[in-house]
Protein backbone atom coordinates (compact mmCIF):
# COMPACT_ATOMS: atom_id res chain seq x y z
CA UNK A 1 0.00 0.00 0.00
CA UNK A 2 1.57 3.31 -1.08
CA UNK A 3 2.10 6.28 1.17
CA UNK A 4 -0.19 8.31 -1.12
CA UNK A 5 -3.00 5.75 -0.76
CA UNK A 6 -2.56 5.69 3.02
CA UNK A 7 -2.81 9.47 3.02
CA UNK A 8 -6.05 9.33 1.03
CA UNK A 9 -7.63 6.88 3.48
CA UNK A 10 -6.49 8.87 6.51
CA UNK A 11 -7.73 12.14 5.07
CA UNK A 12 -11.18 10.68 4.35
CA UNK A 13 -11.39 9.29 7.89
CA UNK A 14 -10.23 12.59 9.31
CA UNK A 15 -12.87 14.61 7.46
CA UNK A 16 -15.72 12.15 7.97
CA UNK A 17 -17.26 14.09 10.92
CA UNK A 18 -17.44 17.23 8.77
CA UNK A 19 -19.08 15.31 5.92
CA UNK A 20 -21.68 13.85 8.26
CA UNK A 21 -22.33 17.25 9.82
CA UNK A 22 -22.78 18.80 6.41
CA UNK A 23 -25.29 16.13 5.40
CA UNK A 24 -27.33 16.62 8.56
CA UNK A 25 -27.34 20.41 8.66
CA UNK A 26 -26.95 22.33 5.45
CA UNK A 27 -28.16 25.51 7.10
CA UNK A 28 -25.18 26.01 9.40
CA UNK A 29 -23.70 29.49 9.27
CA UNK A 30 -20.39 30.72 10.69
CA UNK A 31 -20.47 32.86 13.81
CA UNK A 32 -19.78 36.59 13.58
CA UNK A 33 -16.07 36.85 12.77
CA UNK A 34 -15.64 40.53 13.57
CA UNK A 35 -12.67 40.70 15.98
CA UNK A 36 -12.88 42.74 19.19
CA UNK A 37 -11.06 46.04 19.45
CA UNK A 38 -7.33 45.67 19.98
CA UNK A 39 -6.36 45.42 23.64
CA UNK A 40 -9.83 44.68 24.99
CA UNK A 41 -10.93 41.44 26.58
CA UNK A 42 -13.00 39.39 24.16
CA UNK A 43 -16.09 37.52 25.31
CA UNK A 44 -15.76 33.77 25.73
CA UNK A 45 -15.94 32.00 22.40
CA UNK A 46 -19.33 30.63 21.43
CA UNK A 47 -18.24 29.61 17.94
CA UNK A 48 -18.97 26.12 16.61
CA UNK A 49 -16.23 23.54 16.98
CA UNK A 50 -13.58 23.15 14.31
CA UNK A 51 -15.18 19.93 13.03
CA UNK A 52 -18.11 21.86 11.53
CA UNK A 53 -17.88 22.35 7.75
CA UNK A 54 -17.90 26.15 7.89
CA UNK A 55 -14.43 26.07 9.41
CA UNK A 56 -12.64 24.20 6.67
CA UNK A 57 -10.24 26.73 5.11
CA UNK A 58 -10.86 27.92 1.57
CA UNK A 59 -7.35 27.92 0.09
CA UNK A 60 -5.90 27.98 -3.44
CA UNK A 61 -5.30 24.60 -5.05
CA UNK A 62 -1.53 24.74 -5.27
CA UNK A 63 1.40 22.33 -5.10
CA UNK A 64 4.92 22.85 -3.80
CA UNK A 65 6.39 19.58 -5.06
CA UNK A 66 9.80 18.75 -3.66
CA UNK A 67 9.85 21.65 -1.18
CA UNK A 68 10.18 21.41 2.61
CA UNK A 69 8.43 23.01 5.54
CA UNK A 70 11.22 23.25 8.12
CA UNK A 71 10.09 23.67 11.73
CA UNK A 72 12.57 24.19 14.55
CA UNK A 73 11.40 23.27 18.05
CA UNK A 74 12.42 21.82 21.39
CA UNK A 75 12.79 18.09 21.88
CA UNK A 76 9.62 16.13 22.72
CA UNK A 77 11.79 14.29 25.26
CA UNK A 78 12.25 17.34 27.50
CA UNK A 79 11.46 16.75 31.17
CA UNK A 80 8.69 19.37 31.24
CA UNK A 81 6.40 21.11 28.75
CA UNK A 82 7.41 18.67 26.06
CA UNK A 83 4.01 18.29 24.39
CA UNK A 84 5.14 19.80 21.09
CA UNK A 85 3.28 17.42 18.71
CA UNK A 86 5.20 18.28 15.56
CA UNK A 87 7.07 15.13 14.56
CA UNK A 88 6.00 11.51 14.11
CA UNK A 89 8.02 9.12 11.97
CA UNK A 90 5.44 6.36 11.63
CA UNK A 91 2.23 4.85 12.97
CA UNK A 92 3.08 3.27 16.32
CA UNK A 93 -0.27 2.69 18.02
CA UNK A 94 0.24 5.65 20.36
CA UNK A 95 -2.85 7.79 19.90
CA UNK A 96 -1.18 11.21 19.86
CA UNK A 97 1.81 10.08 17.81
CA UNK A 98 -0.53 8.62 15.23
CA UNK A 99 -2.62 11.79 15.13
CA UNK A 100 0.51 13.84 14.45
CA UNK A 101 1.51 11.37 11.74
CA UNK A 102 -1.91 11.63 10.07
CA UNK A 103 -1.85 15.42 10.23
CA UNK A 104 1.63 15.65 8.74
CA UNK A 105 0.92 13.07 6.06
CA UNK A 106 -2.27 14.80 4.97
CA UNK A 107 -0.48 18.14 4.55
CA UNK A 108 2.55 16.59 2.86
CA UNK A 109 0.48 14.68 0.32
CA UNK A 110 -1.86 17.56 -0.41
CA UNK A 111 0.95 19.99 -1.21
CA UNK A 112 3.77 17.66 -2.28
CA UNK A 113 6.07 18.80 0.53
CA UNK A 114 8.09 17.23 3.32
CA UNK A 115 7.61 18.50 6.89
CA UNK A 116 11.05 18.55 8.47
CA UNK A 117 11.57 18.79 12.23
CA UNK A 118 14.77 20.35 13.53
CA UNK A 119 15.29 19.86 17.26
CA UNK A 120 17.17 22.58 19.12
CA UNK A 121 17.46 23.08 22.88
CA UNK A 122 16.87 26.81 22.31
CA UNK A 123 14.84 27.47 19.15
CA UNK A 124 15.02 31.22 19.77
CA UNK A 125 18.83 31.03 19.64
CA UNK A 126 18.68 29.02 16.43
CA UNK A 127 16.48 31.70 14.83
CA UNK A 128 18.79 34.47 16.03
CA UNK A 129 21.91 32.77 14.67
CA UNK A 130 20.24 32.10 11.32
CA UNK A 131 19.02 35.70 11.07
CA UNK A 132 22.47 37.11 11.76
CA UNK A 133 23.85 34.86 9.02
CA UNK A 134 21.03 36.01 6.70
CA UNK A 135 19.96 32.37 6.37
CA UNK A 136 16.44 31.25 5.55
CA UNK A 137 17.02 27.68 6.73
CA UNK A 138 13.96 27.70 9.03
CA UNK A 139 10.41 28.35 7.89
CA UNK A 140 8.73 28.23 11.28
CA UNK A 141 9.84 28.00 14.90
CA UNK A 142 8.25 27.17 18.26
CA UNK A 143 10.31 29.00 20.89
CA UNK A 144 9.24 29.62 24.48
CA UNK A 145 6.91 32.58 24.85
CA UNK A 146 9.28 34.23 27.31
CA UNK A 147 12.22 34.01 24.86
CA UNK A 148 11.02 35.94 21.82
CA UNK A 149 11.29 39.57 22.90
CA UNK A 150 14.79 40.10 21.51
CA UNK A 151 13.85 38.30 18.29
CA UNK A 152 10.99 40.76 17.79
CA UNK A 153 12.86 43.96 18.61
CA UNK A 154 15.83 42.85 16.48
CA UNK A 155 13.53 42.55 13.47
CA UNK A 156 14.07 38.80 13.12
CA UNK A 157 10.37 37.86 13.05
CA UNK A 158 7.63 38.43 10.48
CA UNK A 159 4.41 40.29 11.23
CA UNK A 160 1.51 37.82 11.02
CA UNK A 161 -0.83 40.64 10.08
CA UNK A 162 1.07 41.02 6.81
CA UNK A 163 0.47 37.35 5.92
CA UNK A 164 -2.17 36.21 3.45
CA UNK A 165 -4.37 33.12 3.81
CA UNK A 166 -4.27 32.82 7.62
CA UNK A 167 -7.67 33.44 9.19
CA UNK A 168 -7.49 34.17 12.92
CA UNK A 169 -11.29 34.08 13.24
CA UNK A 170 -11.13 30.30 12.78
CA UNK A 171 -11.16 28.26 16.01
CA UNK A 172 -7.86 26.52 15.28
CA UNK A 173 -6.11 29.88 15.82
CA UNK A 174 -6.34 31.55 19.22
CA UNK A 175 -7.88 34.93 18.50
CA UNK A 176 -7.33 35.87 22.16
CA UNK A 177 -3.59 35.92 21.50
CA UNK A 178 -4.09 38.15 18.47
CA UNK A 179 -6.27 40.51 20.48
CA UNK A 180 -4.03 40.64 23.57
CA UNK A 181 -0.60 40.77 21.95
CA UNK A 182 -1.13 42.85 18.80
CA UNK A 183 0.45 46.29 19.20
CA UNK A 184 -0.09 49.02 16.63
CA UNK A 185 -1.38 46.44 14.16
CA UNK A 186 1.71 44.24 14.51
CA UNK A 187 1.85 40.64 15.70
CA UNK A 188 5.09 38.67 15.64
CA UNK A 189 3.93 35.38 17.15
CA UNK A 190 0.74 33.33 17.24
CA UNK A 191 -0.89 30.38 18.97
CA UNK A 192 -2.72 27.62 17.10
CA UNK A 193 -3.69 23.97 17.30
CA UNK A 194 -0.51 23.03 15.40
CA UNK A 195 1.05 22.57 18.83
CA UNK A 196 -1.11 22.09 21.92
CA UNK A 197 1.68 23.19 24.26
CA UNK A 198 0.02 26.48 25.16
CA UNK A 199 -3.27 24.77 26.03
CA UNK A 200 -1.60 22.00 28.01
CA UNK A 201 0.55 24.52 29.89
CA UNK A 202 -2.35 26.84 30.75
CA UNK A 203 -3.25 26.82 34.44
CA UNK A 204 -6.56 25.41 35.59
CA UNK A 205 -7.65 23.58 38.74
CA UNK A 206 -6.96 19.85 39.09
CA UNK A 207 -9.24 18.41 41.75
CA UNK A 208 -9.92 15.18 43.66
CA UNK A 209 -13.58 14.44 42.98
CA UNK A 210 -13.79 11.57 45.46
CA UNK A 211 -12.38 13.72 48.28
CA UNK A 212 -15.10 16.29 47.61
CA UNK A 213 -17.75 13.58 47.78
CA UNK A 214 -16.34 12.11 51.00
CA UNK A 215 -16.65 15.52 52.64
CA UNK A 216 -20.20 16.11 51.34
CA UNK A 217 -19.09 19.02 49.17
CA UNK A 218 -20.65 20.16 45.92
CA UNK A 219 -19.42 18.53 42.76
CA UNK A 220 -16.94 20.94 41.13
CA UNK A 221 -18.28 20.13 37.65
CA UNK A 222 -21.78 21.15 38.75
CA UNK A 223 -20.46 24.35 40.30
CA UNK A 224 -18.92 25.32 36.96
CA UNK A 225 -22.06 24.45 35.01
CA UNK A 226 -24.27 26.40 37.44
CA UNK A 227 -22.04 29.51 37.51
CA UNK A 228 -21.23 28.96 41.19
CA UNK A 229 -17.51 28.22 40.83
CA UNK A 230 -15.98 31.32 42.45
CA UNK A 231 -12.89 32.21 44.45
CA UNK A 232 -14.88 32.29 47.69
CA UNK A 233 -16.36 28.86 46.94
CA UNK A 234 -12.90 27.38 46.30
CA UNK A 235 -11.64 28.76 49.61
CA UNK A 236 -14.75 27.55 51.45
CA UNK A 237 -14.30 24.01 50.10
CA UNK A 238 -10.57 24.06 50.83
CA UNK A 239 -11.27 24.84 54.48
CA UNK A 240 -13.58 21.84 54.78
CA UNK A 241 -11.27 18.89 54.09
CA UNK A 242 -8.11 19.30 56.18
CA UNK A 243 -7.24 16.40 58.48
CA UNK A 244 -4.30 15.37 60.67
CA UNK A 245 -4.18 11.90 59.16
CA UNK A 246 -1.33 10.53 61.26
CA UNK A 247 -2.62 12.10 64.50
CA UNK A 248 0.72 13.63 65.50
CA UNK A 249 -0.83 17.07 66.18
CA UNK A 250 1.36 18.59 63.46
CA UNK A 251 0.40 19.29 59.87
CA UNK A 252 3.04 17.97 57.48
CA UNK A 253 3.34 16.12 54.19
CA UNK A 254 1.53 13.07 55.60
CA UNK A 255 -1.72 14.96 56.23
CA UNK A 256 -4.70 16.14 54.17
CA UNK A 257 -5.20 19.65 52.78
CA UNK A 258 -7.55 21.75 50.75
CA UNK A 259 -4.82 23.26 48.58
CA UNK A 260 -1.38 22.46 47.24
CA UNK A 261 0.05 25.92 46.60
CA UNK A 262 2.91 27.83 45.01
CA UNK A 263 3.78 31.51 44.77
CA UNK A 264 2.73 31.79 41.13
CA UNK A 265 -0.88 30.93 42.04
CA UNK A 266 -1.43 34.58 42.99
CA UNK A 267 -0.78 35.87 39.48
CA UNK A 268 -3.00 33.26 37.85
CA UNK A 269 -5.84 33.93 40.28
CA UNK A 270 -5.59 37.69 39.70
CA UNK A 271 -5.94 37.02 35.96
CA UNK A 272 -8.76 34.53 36.63
CA UNK A 273 -10.70 37.34 38.30
CA UNK A 274 -10.85 39.26 35.02
CA UNK A 275 -7.96 41.63 35.75
CA UNK A 276 -5.72 42.52 32.78
CA UNK A 277 -2.00 42.52 33.52
CA UNK A 278 -1.68 45.11 30.75
CA UNK A 279 -4.35 47.09 28.95
CA UNK A 280 -4.37 50.01 26.47
CA UNK A 281 -4.90 53.72 26.99
CA UNK A 282 -7.12 55.86 24.77
CA UNK A 283 -4.36 56.08 22.15
CA UNK A 284 -3.76 52.34 22.03
CA UNK A 285 -0.53 52.47 24.04
CA UNK A 286 0.14 49.59 26.48
CA UNK A 287 -0.16 50.46 30.18
CA UNK A 288 -0.28 48.56 33.47
CA UNK A 289 -3.77 47.19 34.10
CA UNK A 290 -3.60 44.93 37.14
CA UNK A 291 -3.10 47.43 39.96
CA UNK A 292 -6.72 47.59 41.08
CA UNK A 293 -8.93 47.10 44.12
CA UNK A 294 -10.06 43.78 42.71
CA UNK A 295 -6.47 42.53 42.42
CA UNK A 296 -5.82 43.60 46.00
CA UNK A 297 -8.94 41.73 47.12
CA UNK A 298 -7.87 38.54 45.31
CA UNK A 299 -4.42 38.60 46.89
CA UNK A 300 -5.85 39.23 50.35
CA UNK A 301 -8.32 36.34 50.02
CA UNK A 302 -5.61 33.95 48.87
CA UNK A 303 -3.19 35.03 51.57
CA UNK A 304 -5.83 34.18 54.19
CA UNK A 305 -5.71 30.51 53.24
CA UNK A 306 -2.23 30.10 51.73
CA UNK A 307 -0.68 31.30 54.98
CA UNK A 308 -2.81 28.85 56.97
CA UNK A 309 -0.60 25.76 57.22
CA UNK A 310 -3.50 23.61 58.38
CA UNK A 311 -5.41 24.07 55.12
CA UNK A 312 -2.75 24.65 52.45
CA UNK A 313 0.64 23.07 51.92
CA UNK A 314 3.21 24.73 49.68
CA UNK A 315 5.42 22.90 47.21
CA UNK A 316 8.41 24.75 48.68
CA UNK A 317 7.73 23.27 52.14
CA UNK A 318 8.39 19.80 50.73
CA UNK A 319 12.03 20.43 49.82
CA UNK A 320 13.64 18.63 52.75
CA UNK A 321 11.12 15.84 53.24
CA UNK A 322 11.85 12.14 52.95
CA UNK A 323 9.23 11.91 50.22
CA UNK A 324 11.07 14.43 48.06
CA UNK A 325 14.39 12.70 48.75
CA UNK A 326 12.89 9.44 47.49
CA UNK A 327 12.22 11.25 44.21
CA UNK A 328 15.80 12.56 43.94
CA UNK A 329 14.89 15.82 45.62
CA UNK A 330 12.20 16.70 43.06
CA UNK A 331 9.81 18.33 45.52
CA UNK A 332 7.52 19.49 42.71
CA UNK A 333 7.01 15.87 41.74
CA UNK A 334 6.51 14.93 45.37
CA UNK A 335 3.75 17.49 45.68
CA UNK A 336 1.96 15.83 42.78
CA UNK A 337 2.52 12.44 44.40
CA UNK A 338 0.82 13.75 47.55
CA UNK A 339 -2.11 14.79 45.37
CA UNK A 340 -2.13 11.32 43.77
CA UNK A 341 -2.16 9.80 47.27
CA UNK A 342 -5.54 11.47 47.81
CA UNK A 343 -4.31 14.08 50.31
CA UNK A 344 -5.16 17.25 48.35
CA UNK A 345 -8.51 18.61 47.14
CA UNK A 346 -7.27 21.32 44.73
CA UNK A 347 -4.02 22.09 42.93
CA UNK A 348 -3.65 24.78 40.30
CA UNK A 349 -1.58 23.66 37.36
CA UNK A 350 -1.66 22.87 33.67
CA UNK A 351 -3.05 19.65 32.25
CA UNK A 352 0.58 18.66 31.71
CA UNK A 353 0.78 17.29 35.27
CA UNK A 354 -2.02 14.79 34.62
CA UNK A 355 0.64 12.48 33.19
CA UNK A 356 2.52 12.54 36.49
CA UNK A 357 -0.64 11.99 38.53
CA UNK A 358 -1.48 8.97 36.39
CA UNK A 359 2.04 7.58 36.72
CA UNK A 360 1.71 7.83 40.50
CA UNK A 361 -1.34 5.52 40.15
CA UNK A 362 -3.94 7.71 41.79
CA UNK A 363 -6.85 5.56 42.91
CA UNK A 364 -9.43 8.33 43.31
CA UNK A 365 -11.34 9.98 40.49
CA UNK A 366 -9.92 13.35 39.55
CA UNK A 367 -10.55 15.97 36.90
CA UNK A 368 -9.83 19.48 35.71
CA UNK A 369 -12.00 22.62 35.86
CA UNK A 370 -11.40 26.30 35.07
CA UNK A 371 -9.84 28.67 37.55
CA UNK A 372 -12.63 30.16 39.67
CA UNK A 373 -14.29 33.44 38.78
CA UNK A 374 -14.02 36.30 41.25
CA UNK A 375 -17.79 36.12 41.73
CA UNK A 376 -20.88 34.91 39.87
CA UNK A 377 -21.37 38.33 38.27
CA UNK A 378 -18.16 37.85 36.27
CA UNK A 379 -19.20 37.19 32.68
CA UNK A 380 -16.54 34.62 31.72
CA UNK A 381 -13.50 32.66 32.83
CA UNK A 382 -9.90 33.78 32.32
CA UNK A 383 -6.73 31.72 32.25
CA UNK A 384 -3.06 32.24 31.52
CA UNK A 385 -0.33 29.94 30.20
CA UNK A 386 2.92 29.22 31.94
CA UNK A 387 5.84 31.31 30.68
CA UNK A 388 7.62 28.12 29.54
CA UNK A 389 4.97 27.34 26.92
CA UNK A 390 5.61 27.89 23.23
CA UNK A 391 4.36 30.18 20.48
CA UNK A 392 4.53 29.97 16.69
CA UNK A 393 6.89 32.44 14.97
CA UNK A 394 8.06 32.99 11.40
CA UNK A 395 11.59 34.22 10.67
CA UNK A 396 11.67 37.41 8.62
CA UNK A 397 14.36 35.93 6.35
CA UNK A 398 11.77 33.89 4.47
CA UNK A 399 10.82 34.95 0.96
CA UNK A 400 7.52 33.16 0.20
CA UNK A 401 5.05 34.13 2.91
CA UNK A 402 2.03 33.20 0.80
CA UNK A 403 3.28 29.61 0.73
CA UNK A 404 3.74 29.66 4.51
CA UNK A 405 0.31 31.20 5.03
CA UNK A 406 -1.36 28.42 3.05
CA UNK A 407 0.61 25.63 4.71
CA UNK A 408 0.15 26.92 8.26
CA UNK A 409 -3.58 27.56 7.79
CA UNK A 410 -4.14 24.02 6.56
CA UNK A 411 -1.81 22.50 9.13
CA UNK A 412 -3.68 24.27 11.92
CA UNK A 413 -7.00 23.06 10.50
CA UNK A 414 -5.86 19.44 10.19
CA UNK A 415 -4.46 19.66 13.73
CA UNK A 416 -7.91 20.63 15.00
CA UNK A 417 -9.32 17.55 13.27
CA UNK A 418 -6.75 15.06 14.55
CA UNK A 419 -4.53 16.08 17.45
CA UNK A 420 -7.00 18.11 19.50
CA UNK A 421 -9.78 15.47 19.47
CA UNK A 422 -7.25 12.77 20.32
CA UNK A 423 -6.02 14.75 23.29
CA UNK A 424 -9.51 15.43 24.59
CA UNK A 425 -11.23 12.16 23.92
CA UNK A 426 -8.55 9.54 24.32
CA UNK A 427 -5.71 10.82 26.46
CA UNK A 428 -8.04 12.28 29.08
CA UNK A 429 -10.09 9.09 29.09
CA UNK A 430 -7.22 6.87 30.20
CA UNK A 431 -6.47 9.35 32.97
CA UNK A 432 -9.61 8.13 34.81
CA UNK A 433 -11.43 11.37 34.08
CA UNK A 434 -14.97 11.29 32.63
CA UNK A 435 -14.47 12.35 29.03
CA UNK A 436 -17.58 14.46 28.30
CA UNK A 437 -17.06 16.68 31.34
CA UNK A 438 -13.31 16.97 30.91
CA UNK A 439 -13.63 17.86 27.24
CA UNK A 440 -16.19 20.52 28.17
CA UNK A 441 -13.90 21.95 30.85
CA UNK A 442 -10.87 21.91 28.55
CA UNK A 443 -12.88 23.79 25.93
CA UNK A 444 -13.77 26.41 28.54
CA UNK A 445 -10.09 26.81 29.37
CA UNK A 446 -8.96 26.79 25.72
CA UNK A 447 -11.43 29.51 24.74
CA UNK A 448 -10.62 31.79 27.68
CA UNK A 449 -6.83 32.09 27.68
CA UNK A 450 -5.61 35.61 28.40
CA UNK A 451 -2.13 36.58 27.19
CA UNK A 452 0.26 38.96 28.89
CA UNK A 453 2.29 41.47 26.87
CA UNK A 454 4.91 41.32 29.59
CA UNK A 455 5.65 37.65 28.92
CA UNK A 456 6.12 38.23 25.21
CA UNK A 457 8.16 41.43 25.63
CA UNK A 458 10.12 40.58 28.81
CA UNK A 459 8.45 43.16 31.06
CA UNK A 460 8.23 41.41 34.41
CA UNK A 461 4.96 42.54 35.95
CA UNK A 462 4.54 39.21 37.73
CA UNK A 463 7.35 40.04 40.15
CA UNK A 464 5.26 42.93 41.50
CA UNK A 465 2.38 40.55 42.22
CA UNK A 466 4.79 38.10 43.85
CA UNK A 467 6.27 40.83 46.06
CA UNK A 468 2.83 42.11 47.02
CA UNK A 469 1.55 38.65 47.93
CA UNK A 470 4.68 37.85 49.96
CA UNK A 471 4.90 41.11 51.91
CA UNK A 472 1.19 41.76 52.37
CA UNK A 473 1.82 45.48 51.71
CA UNK A 474 -0.12 45.16 48.49
CA UNK A 475 -1.17 48.74 47.77
CA UNK A 476 2.28 50.10 48.63
CA UNK A 477 4.07 47.57 46.41
CA UNK A 478 1.65 48.33 43.58
CA UNK A 479 2.29 52.07 43.81
CA UNK A 480 6.04 51.55 43.76
CA UNK A 481 5.93 49.11 40.85
CA UNK A 482 3.48 50.93 38.62
CA UNK A 483 5.80 53.70 37.44
CA UNK A 484 8.65 51.28 36.74
CA UNK A 485 6.50 48.80 34.79
CA UNK A 486 4.81 51.56 32.77
CA UNK A 487 8.21 52.96 31.79
CA UNK A 488 9.35 49.53 30.60
CA UNK A 489 6.23 48.78 28.60
CA UNK A 490 6.41 52.24 27.00
CA UNK A 491 9.88 51.38 25.68
CA UNK A 492 8.41 48.24 24.18
CA UNK A 493 5.63 50.20 22.49
CA UNK A 494 8.10 52.73 21.09
CA UNK A 495 10.26 49.91 19.67
CA UNK A 496 7.29 48.17 18.06
CA UNK A 497 6.22 51.38 16.33
CA UNK A 498 9.55 51.39 14.45
CA UNK A 499 9.28 47.81 13.23
CA UNK A 500 7.86 46.79 9.83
Amino acid sequence: MTKRFIALILTVLMLLPAIVACASDDAGKPADSTPPAEGTQAPASTAPTATEPDYKPQLPEVRYDGEQLVIVHRSPDETYYAEIYIQAEDITGDVLNDSVYRRNLAVEEKYGIDIVSVIEASPHSAISIAAQAQSDEYDVALPKMKSISSLITSGYLYNFHEMNYVDFTKPYWDSNFDNDITLYGKLYAMVSDISLMTLIGTRGIIFNRDLAKENNLEDPYDLVKNNQWTLDKMIEMSLAVSADLDGNQTFDDLDQYGLLSEASNFRYMVIASGVDIFTRDADGNPVVGFMSEKAISVIEKLRSIYNDETHAIAYESLKNTAGAAALDGAYWNYGRKIFANGQILFVQNGASIINQITNFEMAEEYGIIPNPKYDSAQSRYYHAPDEETTVLVIPSANSDYDRLGILLEDMAYYSSQTILPSYYETVMKVRRAPVPEVAEMMDLIKNSISYNLGLVYSVDAYSVINQASTSGNIASVFRTGEKRINALIKKVGDAIKELP
